[in-house]
């Protein structure tokens, strides 16, 4: 298996502040380390996402159709399956599933860090979500 976030994207990711991280961990229910090393944090708050979002979905706007389009099919096909829908869904059908989670969230956790991270850790989401439905968990 391949790392959950790439050194390149971890590049871009850098400028997530701790803060940040810790509230999106502790929306997810990570138990959060004395000493924080970001990546692994970042990391486990992708996987705690991906779990999340096989129960419920994942929340999605109209702003997020680049970023799934810029996915490869086969992650898209992963998002598909996260979003409860037919693998062959496109990015109009998962925008249209990622919606109603979206609402959902603006009614019942508004202003949520994990919602509002979700299209900068979409890349490693997808990946993620592509591995666990080809390989299976992490052990």
């Amino acid at each position: 298996m391949t790392m959950i976030i790439s050194d390149n994207e971890w590049n871009t990711l850098t400028n997530i502040t701790e803060d940040t991280l810790v509230d999106m961990a502790a929306d997810l229910s990570l138990l959060v380390p004395k000493v924080i090393d970001r990546r692994s944090l970042c990391a486990a708050c992708v996987e705690a996402i991906v779990a999340r979002a096989t129960t419920e979905g994942l929340p999605f706007s109209k702003y997020d159709q680049e970023d799934l389009e810029a996915l490869t099919d086969d992650e898209r096909k992963a998002i598909c399956e996260l979003q409860g829908i037919k693998p062959t869904g496109t990015v109009r059908d998962i925008l249209k599933a990622g919606q109603k989670v979206y609402r959902f969230y603006q009614k019942n956790r508004p202003d949520n860090p994990t919602a509002m991270m979700i299209p900068a850790l979409l890349p490693c989401i997808a990946r993620y979500a592509k591995e666990i439905q080809t390989h299976g968990k992490r052990s």
